[in-house]
């Protein structure tokens, strides 16, 4: 049986169910235990997909969903002498979840990471058993709608993919920028944005022109480069708590990302509606040493907001 676009953006939901089961597993009690309900969500979405692809028919009745599909996945697995589904693995994500849907008992703390690996790597496996598809290459960019902010998030997925790490991070803030400039804007008479630009001020030179151009001593030199420097810094910190509570994400999330993406402005030409990205490390050929685990949280964080606000 093929694999349709329709078949891909249901692995691709899977792919981001477990997105989400990575984040709450590690909350704190009792708001880890969300992560069981999102597993077996996902878990379920994946043996469905799995059968119809297998089979050809569509989802089967059943009060113990997920039993009855992996059930029937493996008579068609052993009859091709193929690897297959642990049972012992489904009766837990079913037992946890129905402890926890039907009476409220939490599960030990300790239990839920390793279920969320051993998830990992069933459909890790499965993917490649059933749909001969790399779950890692499975991407969530796919679902975002904004052409644009897509185009630079594959852009940066490639480059990830070749260990270019700060050009990946180009790549992202570029798709940061874009998200950001979108979200902030609000619909209305004047289509006005949210966050109006920031600028530092020189308080030394708007007090020479006001002066008419003398010289401060350096008393009140010192203390205008003071007053400067907590204005703009007061300044910038009103307008990352107005871009927070805009995008609608969490501070320390938001800080962690602002403190490594790179920083970059656009460029519009000569008045036309031609633009290009300007990249201060770029254009003085600024070598950073990104590590990967950085670089994938920051696109993580970026394609969790795209989608979010789709």
């Amino acid at each position: 049986m093929e694999l349709t676009r329709d078949k891909i953006e249901r692995l691709t939901f899977v792919k981001y169910l477990l997105s989400h089961a990575r984040v709450q597993k590690n909350l704190e009690r009792p708001l880890c235990s969300s992560a069981i309900l999102t597993i077996h969500d996902c878990v379920e979405c994946f043996l469905q997909l799995c059968y119809e692809f297998k089979s050809g028919k569509t989802k089967v009745s059943s009060s113990n969903i997920l039993d009855t599909y992996s059930e029937e996945l493996n008579k068609i697995l052993q009859a091709e002498n193929n690897t297959l589904i642990n049972k012992a693995f489904i009766k837990r994500v079913n037992d946890l979840r129905n402890q926890l849907k039907h009476a409220t008992i939490f599960t030990d703390h300790k239990q839920i990471p390793n279920l969320y690996v051993e998830t990992e790597l069933f459909l890790t496996d499965f993917s490649e058993i059933i749909f001969d598809i790399s779950f890692k290459n499975i991407s969530l960019v796919e679902l975002i709608a904004d052409n644009e902010i897509k185009s630079h998030l594959i852009e940066a997925q490639n480059l990830i993919d070749q260990n270019l790490m700060q050009k990946a991070m180009w790549s992202i803030a570029k798709a940061f920028y874009e998200l950001e400039k979108a979200l902030n804007k609000v619909e209305g008479k004047y289509g006005e944005n949210v966050l109006s630009p920031h600028h530092d001020v020189d308080y030394l030179i708007k007090y020479m022109a006001q002066i008419g151009g003398s010289e401060p001593d350096k008393l009140l030199r010192e203390n205008l480069k003071e007053i400067a420097k907590d204005i703009n810094r007061l300044q910038s910190e009103i307008q990352n708590i107005k871009t927070i509570l805009s995008l609608g994400v969490d501070f320390k999330d938001f800080v962690y990302i602002k403190q490594h993406l790179p920083y970059l402005s656009k460029i519009y030409k000569g008045g036309s509606d031609i633009s290009e990205f300007w990249i201060p490390d770029e254009e003085r050929e600024t070598v950073i040493d990104y590590e990967e685990s950085i670089v994938k949280d920051c696109f993580d964080f970026v394609i969790e907001l795209a989608l979010k606000n789709d």
